[in-house]
């Protein structure tokens, strides 16, 4: 009998190690699983900065404002023979090679500022993001959105990054393609500094222009073959 007893319990001990065993295993599972969900699906651009062409509580105590709100262009001058050629397209401003045109402008002209803005293009379109533009002349300065070299023209070396004609972005910037890339450009003073994609690519000083307005560059006729631009969270704050 107590051979029988002995027997049972090392059975029940046996059996309780095995169930903890499963336990463990079914628990590490279920952890890897876990894991592997939140790294196979991050966050939208969108989700993780809040919704597109809002400001955040931390931009509005800052004192940023928006150029564009997603519905409208109001914001902008935008000239009959321009309302085909930029449209406002599911929340973005949209531009194509098939509507080519001219750069429209903001209504305001700004001194010193920050502007932020993100653009998403082909990667064989010729655009640009222009800071303080004359109306139309004189040329302001031209943040390249462009990663092909133009022979046929003076400042076709400058490319994505780089401001036409005043300093060349790093070697290697470029358009990443089907995804939103970020520009924050600060102007003060004569002083010039470009972050793109959270790198900084520009620190320059130059005088040519103190004051002009914002403009975007529509894609070019030249350009191939279903090549765009896109613009949306155009935010601009005024330095004293």
């Amino acid at each position: 009998m107590g051979q029988l007893l002995s027997g049972v319990g090392d059975y029940v001990i046996e059996a309780s190690g095995a169930y903890d065993w499963r336990m463990k295993i079914m628990m590490r599972a279920m952890l890897v699983g876990i894991l592997a969900l939140a790294f196979a699906s991050p966050m939208p651009m969108s989700a993780q900065n809040g919704a597109p062409n809002t400001l955040s509580a931390a931009e509005q105590k800052d004192g940023f404002e928006l150029l564009f709100d997603g519905k409208s262009l109001d914001k902008f001058i935008v000239p009959e023979s321009q309302v085909k050629v930029w449209r406002v397209v599911n929340g973005v401003i949209h531009n194509d090679q098939t509507n080519p045109g001219a750069t429209i402008l903001t209504k305001e002209d700004f001194t010193n500022f920050v502007i932020k803005a993100e653009f998403r293009a082909h990667p064989h379109v010729n655009s640009a993001l222009m800071l303080r533009q004359g109306r139309p002349q004189p040329a302001g300065y031209e943040l390249q959105i462009r990663d092909k070299v133009l022979t046929d023209r003076t400042g076709g070396e400058y490319l994505t990054g780089s401001i036409v004609n005043v300093a060349h972005a790093p070697d290697g910037t470029m358009i990443v393609p089907k995804q939103w890339n970020t520009f924050e450009a600060t102007l003060n003073g004569d002083h010039i500094l470009v972050m793109y994609n959270g790198k900084k690519v520009i620190d320059v000083h130059d005088k040519r222009r103190a004051e002009g307005a914002i403009g975007l560059q529509s894609a070019h006729p030249e350009d191939p073959a279903g090549a765009s631009v896109e613009f949306r969270n155009l935010r601009i704050k005024r330095l004293k």
